[in-house]
């Protein structure tokens, strides 16, 4: 693969190369595509016309539409959390599915589907 050194540099101080990276957002496979990639920390910046299509791509299909707001419930001593039908659609996931929980800080939750 053809590497090609930029004049500039990352923001760790590394240099940066042209380079195709295999890209993908939300689940969603943009294939490889032009980026320029630290030697150093391994960032990785994608060009404004694949960063473009990217954000197309994730509006059509109404991605960031999905954030909802939910209350949580009670259920016995344990706390439950609703997922929307539209959002456990997307995620594929349905009644017993596997997930893994993640606290990131103190206002915020991770959720990773596991199974």
């Amino acid at each position: 693969m053809n590497e090609e050194e930029v004049p500039y540099k990352c923001g760790c101080g590394g240099n940066l190369k042209k380079t195709k990276v295999e890209v993908e957002f939300f689940g969603i496979d943009f294939g490889l595509r032009d980026a320029e990639v630290c030697s150093a920390c391994g960032s990785e910046y994608l060009d404004q016309e694949t960063l473009k299509e990217i954000e197309k791509e994730i509006k059509d299909r109404k991605i960031f539409a999905m954030e909802k707001k939910v209350q949580i419930t009670k259920s016995g001593e344990s706390l439950v959390i609703r997922i929307p039908p539209e959002i456990a659609e997307f995620l594929n996931i349905h009644y017993k599915s596997l997930v893994q929980l993640f606290p990131v800080d103190k206002d915020r939750l991770e959720v990773k589907v596991v199974d």
